[in-house]
C-alpha cells in the first residue's frame, strides 16, 4: 500500500451540534501542532497538519450553519493565517513529495521478500492440488480423518495414470448407485400432493389433493427423544444395515415416508397426545420448565447495583487493535501516545469516594508533543454531575484556561464504570467522538474496579467507520447504534498507546 497524503490528512467534517468556536479551537490546536514539527523539522508531518488546517479554515468552517452570523473580525483573522500557511504549503510541497517517494520506495524494498514468498507458497499449494489421495474402497461411508492419520505429502505424487482415478471413481458410483436405485419412487398421490405440476408435470393438468388422504408427517410427540440408549441402538442398527448392503431397511423406510395413508384424518390433536393436554391441565407451567435452572446470582430478585441493560450499550465488544506498520504513515496510522504508569491508580484513588456510592467520575488528559510522540503529563478533574452510568462535565472554560495556560493538547479523557464491566456505552462514544475531533490521536480510558476480567480498557471510534457513525446520529441518551458500513467495529482497542514509567502525572482538580 503506497503512502498518500491525502489519506493522511483526516480532514475534518463540520456537525452543526457542536459551537464554531469548538471549530475555531482545533485550528489553533493545528496551529500549535505545525509550531512543534516546524522546530523539530519534520517536514512530512509539519505538510500534512498545514492540509488539514487549510482544509478546515476554507472547507469546514464556512458550511457551519452560524459562519455567516460569525464575527468578522474573526474570520478575517484566520483568513491571514490562512494565507501564511498556504504559502508555506507551496514552499514545502516538493521536498514533502519527495519524502513520500523515497518512504514509497523503502516500502516496497521491505514488501519484496514478502511478495516472493507468498508466490513460492502459492506455488507450493497450486502443486499439491495435483496430488490425489489413495481411496477406501473396503467402506461405503465416507470417513472424515484427523491431521494425524493423513498420509503424509510424498505418497500423493502426481501421476498421469488416469486408469487409477477412473477406476476408483467408477467403483464409488457404483455404491452409490446401489443405493439410489433401490429406493422406491413415490407414486402419483404424493407427487400431486407436493408439485404445483402433478405427477405428469407440464404435459398434464394439475389436479388437487384429495381431502380423504394424507402424507404422513411425524408428530410432535415422535421428535421428543424419549431414551437416548434407544436412539443410539437404532442409530447403530442403521449403520450395520448400510455396511452390509441390505437396502432392505432403507425400502421400508423410505416407502413409509413417500406412502400415503388412504384412510381418514387422525384423531384429534387432544387424542394423540393425552399425556401433554392432561399435563397442561394439571399444572400449564409444566410445559415450559424445560431448561436448567439459573444460577444463582442470575435469579436474585434484588440487586445492589442494576446493571446497564443491553439495549442502551452500543456494542460493548470493541474491536481489536490494528496492527502497527512499523512508523510508515499512513491514513490508518497515529502519533504515538505515552500513558504515565501511576495515572490509572492515581485517578481511582481521587475517585474512589463517588466510587464507594455508585456514582462515575470522569477526568480530562491533556499533553505535551515531542519528537512525534505525544505524552500525557497533566490530569484535569473538572467540576461534574455523576449518576450511576452516566459523568456530566460543568464549567469546560475552566477546562480550557488550564489547558491555554500550560500549553496543553487536550489528548482524551479517562472515566470510571463503578459497578459496570469494561465498555464503552453509547453516551461514552458520543462524549468521545468531540475529542477525537479535535485530535485523531485522543483515546478513552474507562476504569472498570469491579471488572475482574478486565478493569480497564483504552478505547477510541474507528477511523473513518465508528466517527461516521457518530456524527450522523442525532440521538441522546442510551441507545444502540447500527455498525459502520466499512464492516468494522463501531470503537476498538487503540494500537498507538505505550504505557511509560518515566513519565509522571501532574493532577489539578477543580471540583
Amino acid at each position: 500500500m503506497k503512502i498518500s497524503i491525502n489519506s493522511m490528512v483526516r480532514r475534518v467534517e463540520v456537525d452543526n451540534r457542536y459551537p464554531l468556536q469548538f471549530y475555531f479551537r482545533i485550528a489553533d490546536n493545528l496551529l500549535r501542532q505545525a509550531s512543534i514539527y516546524r522546530e523539530e523539522k519534520n517536514i512530512l508531518d509539519l505538510y500534512v497538519i498545514l492540509l488539514r488546517f487549510s482544509s478546515l479554515v476554507s472547507e469546514t468552517i464556512p458550511c457551519h450553519r452560524d459562519y455567516q452570523t460569525y464575527p468578522s473580525k474573526e474570520k478575517t483573522l484566520y483568513r491571514k493565517k490562512l494565507l501564511k500557511v498556504l504559502d508555506e504549503l507551496e514552499s514545502l510541497k516538493p521536498e514533502a513529495l519527495r519524502l513520500v517517494s523515497k518512504l514509497n520506495e523503502a516500502q516496497a524494498v521491505a514488501q519484496l521478500p514478502q511478495l516472493e514468498s507468498l508466490e513460492g507458497t502459492s506455488n507450493g499449494l497450486a502443486t499439491s492440488s495435483l496430488e490425489w489421495p489413495s481411496v477406501n474402497n473396503k467402506s461405503l461411508s465416507l470417513s472424515v480423518r484427523q491431521p494425524g492419520s493423513l498420509t503424509s505429502p510424498s505418497s500423493w505424487k502426481y501421476r498421469n495414470d488416469y486408469s487409477q482415478i477412473s477406476t476408483n471413481t467408477t467403483q464409488i458410483d457404483k455404491q452409490f448407485q446401489k443405493l439410489s436405485f433401490n429406493l422406491p419412487l413415490p407414486n402419483k398421490e404424493t407427487l400431486s400432493r407436493h408439485s404445483f405440476l402433478g405427477p405428469n408435470g407440464l404435459q398434464g393438468q394439475w389436479l388437487g389433493p384429495s381431502g380423504k388422504v394424507k402424507v404422513q408427517y411425524p408428530t410432535s410427540t415422535d421428535l421428543i427423544p424419549t431414551d437416548n440408549s434407544d436412539l443410539n441402538q437404532a442409530v447403530q442398527n442403521d449403520i450395520v444395515a448400510l455396511q452390509d448392503g441390505d437396502p432392505g431397511g432403507i425400502k421400508s423406510t423410505m416407502e413409509s415416508v413417500l406412502s400415503l395413508d388412504d384412510g381418514a384424518w387422525p384423531r384429534s390433536s387432544q387424542e394423540s397426545s393425552p399425556s401433554l393436554i392432561n399435563g397442561a391441565r394439571e399444572d400449564p407451567f409444566k410445559l415450559v420448565i424445560r431448561q436448567p435452572s439459573p444460577p444463582p446470582v442470575l435469579a436474585q430478585v434484588q440487586q445492589e447495583y442494576t446493571p446497564i441493560p443491553p439495549s442502551k450499550v452500543a456494542d460493548p465488544r470493541p474491536g481489536l487493535a490494528k496492527p502497527s506498520l512499523d512508523g510508515m504513515p499512513s491514513s490508518n496510522s497515529y502519533q504515538h501516545l505515552h500513558v504515565p504508569v501511576k495515572l490509572m491508580d492515581d485517578f481511582l484513588r481521587l475517585a474512589r469516594a463517588n466510587t464507594e456510592k455508585n456514582l462515575e467520575t470522569c477526568g480530562i488528559l491533556a499533553g505535551a508533543l515531542k519528537n512525534k510522540v505525544f505524552h500525557i503529563t497533566t490530569l484535569i478533574v473538572p467540576k461534574q454531575e455523576s449518576t450511576s452510568d452516566s459523568c456530566q462535565t460543568l464549567n469546560e472554560e475552566e477546562i480550557f484556561e488550564v489547558q491555554d495556560r500550560l500549553s496543553l493538547f487536550p489528548l482524551g479523557w479517562i472515566h470510571t464504570h463503578p459497578s459496570q464491566t469494561c465498555f464503552m456505552s453509547s453516551v461514552d462514544l458520543h462524549t468521545h467522538y468531540s475529542y477525537q475531533i479535535m485530535l485523531p490521536e485522543a483515546i478513552a480510558i474507562v476504569m472498570a474496579p469491579t471488572d475482574t476480567s478486565s478493569p480497564h480498557g483504552i478505547f477510541h471510534l474507528s477511523d473513518p467507520g465508528g466517527v461516521s457513525v457518530i456524527r450522523n446520529c442525532d440521538q441522546r441518551g442510551f441507545h444502540p447504534h447500527e455498525e459502520p458500513s466499512d464492516g468494522t467495529p463501531i470503537y476498538e482497542h487503540c494500537s498507538h498507546v505505550f504505557i511509560n514509567s518515566n513519565l509522571r502525572i501532574n493532577v489539578v482538580d477543580l471540583r
